[in-house]
């Protein structure tokens, strides 16, 4: 019984608030054009009017009686009814986090996507996420986490720069900043489940629930109305609105008075302000340059100071509010600065200049001074750095390991930093060795003929010759031959019944060392 009560209440409400903007209905309503040099009734016809009217028409509704001449500074008036119009499509601007859309005469939701048209009847649902929404006259609004936005009304009136624009607020937060209405058809109106706020030029915002409405103003003037009052809201003036006569103006927090930097050369950027009073609470947003961009950064915050995260460099601006015991949401101070962090050169610590490194992945160690400044190693084959050989990811570690093996031979190492993303600076180099190890290698087949045996063995990589050893013993006390050869095989010539010893070390240039491989024992059998 309640709920169907509630539900003739709201229908009531909407007969009353049509009713009472019967007169403005665009039937009902006119559009004045002021003649300039050159025009005539069939250009302005051409231009303004809709398909199903004439200039002819122009010329009886404003009891003309030469349709061929006219005096520039005419006053022409044109039934709104009559003038051309179509809908425009908003955009979604800018996205952070999922942002869901449902469009209209459909009933599944689809994850939207940056620069989507929305079109009347179309439904955006944010659940963590956010969206900054543009609409053809230049107003934007931006719709908070949680939320549930329908777009009612779109339309465009051509080229006399009136716009109608209706929107539904079903649950959740919407902030609007609303480009002056010009003429008598244009509107930008927001309907929740408790109220309406219709405006002509302003900014605001609207917090809605199944129940209560909340509007604060921060420009302008807002004319919000429920079922049984309508008033006019203030810059500064907020209101609670329920559902039925609740009806409750408040006075929002004043601006908080800041005193910032113009240029922050270090971060993270530290903020303080004098506490409002009977302020509870700040909302801080901080949005990176002019852009149509969403906050980079947003927080609610209890004392009256806050350390923003590193920012990076660039040109800011930071709206700050103070929110009252009730949860209102106050005047925003705006604050504008701009970060300009310079990149220190990284302190090196291992290893030395000169050092000889026998690992092909060696750990390189430095130190920065300032904790929020990144890194990246980098290593190249020549002083000036002009061939890379690796570069690892900027990171805030201060040690790293080549991203992949080094071959032997000689490098030069230092480290760059980058600070604000935008910022670069490089310590001295420093120039290392890498000696190289060649694999060992062992015989793979002996072919014996008479007296002689020859010999392979697996050849090595980087290996320019190798050496072979004869013995008399396994443990190659008595070495009878040495051979030196760049091949992978030998021969050698052995007194029958007789067990011999062999081995092969391979042999590269002097930055690589190298072991003799396994022995093998050859014998010529009688």
């Amino acid at each position: 019984m309640k709920q169907s009560k509630r539900h003739l209440l709201w229908l009531w409400f909407l007969c009353w608030f049509s009713c009472a903007g019967l007169a403005q209905e665009p039937d009902k309503m006119e559009w004045t054009y002021t003649t300039r040099p050159n025009d005539s009734l069939q250009s302005i016809g051409e231009r303004f009017l809709a398909p199903n009217r004439g200039w002819d028409a122009l010329m009886r509704y404003n009891s003309l009686n030469d349709a061929w001449s006219l005096t520039p500074g005419t006053q022409l008036r044109i039934p709104v009814a009559w003038l051309r119009h179509y809908p425009q499509s908003a955009s979604l601007l800018n996205l952070r986090g999922k942002v869901w859309l449902r469009k209209a005469h459909t009933s599944h939701y689809v994850l939207a996507t940056q620069e989507a048209k929305l079109e009347i009847g179309d439904e955006i649902k944010t659940d963590e996420g956010a969206a900054l929404v543009g609409f053809a006259d230049g107003s934007e609004l931006t719709v908070s986490r949680q939320s549930i936005v329908i777009f009612n009304t779109l339309t465009h009136y051509g080229d006399t720069g009136m716009v109608d624009t209706r929107l539904r607020l079903l649950r959740g937060k919407m902030q609007q900043k609303v480009t002056p209405r010009r003429g008598p058809a244009s509107r930008y109106e927001v309907s929740t489940p408790s109220a309406v706020a219709a405006v002509r030029g302003t900014a605001f915002r609207l917090r809605a629930t199944s129940e209560v409405t909340v509007a604060e103003v921060t420009e302008g003037v807002v004319e919000v109305s429920n079922a049984t009052a309508s008033r006019k809201l203030y810059k500064g003036q907020g209101a609670t609105v329920g559902s039925g006569s609740a009806f409750y103006e408040i006075q929002l927090p004043e601006a908080p008075e800041v005193s910032a930097s113009a240029v922050y050369n270090a971060a993270p950027v530290k903020l303080s302000w004098a506490p409002v009073t009977n302020a509870t609470a700040y909302v801080i947003e901080v949005f990176k340059g002019d852009g149509k961009e969403l906050p980079v950064f947003s927080q609610q915050i209890d004392a009256p100071l806050v350390e923003l995260p590193d920012l990076g460099n660039g040109d800011y601006r930071l709206l700050l509010r103070a929110v009252d015991p009730g949860g209102l949401e106050g005047v925003d101070t705006e604050v504008r600065f701009r970060v300009e962090q310079k990149a220190e050169p990284a302190q090196l610590i291992t290893p030395l200049t000169g050092a000889l490194l026998r690992e092909p992945r060696p750990v390189f160690r430095w130190r920065l001074d300032t904790p929020t400044q990144m890194s990246s190693l980098e290593i190249s084959a020549d002083p000036q750095f002009t061939a890379l050989y690796t570069r690892t990811p900027f990171s805030s570690i201060s040690s790293a390991q080549a991203e992949r093996n080094l071959n032997a031979g000689e490098y030069f190492w230092r480290i760059a930093t980058l600070a604000g993303g935008d910022d670069f600076s490089y310590s001295e180099s420093r120039r290392f060795t890498i000696l190289g190890k060649l694999d060992d290698t062992h015989v793979i087949a002996v072919n014996y003929f008479e007296e002689k045996a020859k010999v392979f063995w697996k050849s090595v990589a980087n290996a320019d010759r190798y050496i072979l050893q004869l013995a008399e013993d396994e443990f190659f006390n008595r070495v009878i031959e040495e051979q030196q050869v760049e091949k992978t095989s030998a021969n050698l010539r052995l007194t029958p019944e007789k067990t011999y010893w062999i081995r092969i070390r391979p042999v590269a240039g002097p930055l690589y060392s190298s072991n003799f491989g396994a022995t093998q024992a050859v014998r010529i059998e009688p």
